[in-house]
């Protein structure tokens, strides 16, 4: 068995100059590509993905993985799909159109997350980093991936084989467009998440790790059970006996939109990101604190 679940914005390492995707120009997704590829390549200071990574939805997708005693990888839009002990840099890279880390094509609209993913493994090397992992892997594959992710890695999914699709555990949460040959293997959660026993609390960022989390817990329980029908079952069940719980209504914003608010909220550089975060929820804005963090950062070094 095995555990996939996607990177995060919230990064445990110190980040390089040469890895802030913000700083290159490439308009093409391969130009990009190789260009960013030499960089990661020549880094000097690697640390294991496992440690690099923070934030709730990395925590509950670790506890998931240590719930089941099974492997954890990453689906990363900078590194492609690694596992948690490789060595890898620190870096900011990320597919979020709106993000000023993301890269110049994607923040152009002229290109999508799924052709980053291709010119990103085209420069690494390598053709089908999914159909090689599930040859080093028995058993049932969890996915607990953002659905930017999914978009991204769809086509790798749809590349292997029969055999192997049916060995995917698509966890997601609310609804999401997939192709017809990954319909069935999705595991599907909605806003009861929240109030399942045992299931974490959280913001709709980690929802889909939260899940993960909560599906683990019933496999454990029941280990030889592999039939996806019956999983449907654990958790169409257990939804049935919870209430949604509301959740309050926030604007969401681009990067650029919420470092004008910082700049505007405290020019001088004087409060901690965590009271910003506060004020900004407060005033009625979204914001996931991983991501927050970053453009904080980012707002307070351009102003040096």
């Amino acid at each position: 068995m095995l555990i996939v679940t996607s990177c995060s914005s919230t990064k445990r390492v110190n980040v390089p100059a040469a890895l802030r995707a913000a700083r290159y120009r490439s308009n093409t997704p391969d130009a990009f590509a190789r260009t960013w590829v030499r960089n990661v390549r020549a880094a000097s200071d690697l640390y294991a993905a496992r440690d690099v990574y923070g934030g709730p939805a990395v925590a509950s997708a670790a506890r998931a993985a240590a719930a089941l005693a099974c492997d954890l990888c990453f689906v990363s839009a900078g590194m492609s799909l690694i596992r948690g002990e490789a060595a890898i840099p620190g870096y900011d890279l990320t597919v979020s159109r709106g993000s000023a880390s993301a890269p110049t094509p994607l923040r152009a609209g002229s290109a999508t997350p799924g052709d980053w993913w291709l010119a990103l493994n085209k420069a690494y090397g390598v053709t089908n980093p999914f159909a090689a992992l599930m040859r080093k892997h028995d058993g049932l594959i969890l996915l607990a991936l953002p659905s930017t992710y999914v978009r991204m890695v769809e086509p790798d999914l749809l590349g292997l084989t029969a055999a192997n699709r049916k060995r995917l555990r698509l966890v997601t949460t609310g609804r999401i467009e997939l192709a017809t040959d990954l319909r069935s293997q999705v595991i599907g959660y909605d806003a009861r998440l929240d109030s399942l026993e045992g299931a974490p609390r959280g913001t709709q960022s980690s929802a889909v790790q939260r899940a993960l989390l909560h599906f683990s817990s019933m496999l454990k329980s029941r280990p030889n059970a592999t039939n996806i029908d019956v999983h449907r079952r654990w958790v169409a069940d257990a939804l049935a006996r919870a209430t949604p719980r509301g959740r309050p209504s926030r604007l969401a914003q681009t990067d650029t939109e919420i470092a004008r608010w910082i700049r505007q909220q405290d020019p001088r550089g004087e409060r901690a990101p965590s009271s910003l975060l506060r004020m900004l929820r407060a005033a009625g804005s979204a914001c996931e604190q991983g991501r927050f963090r970053r453009i904080a950062d980012l707002t307070r070094a351009r102003a040096r």
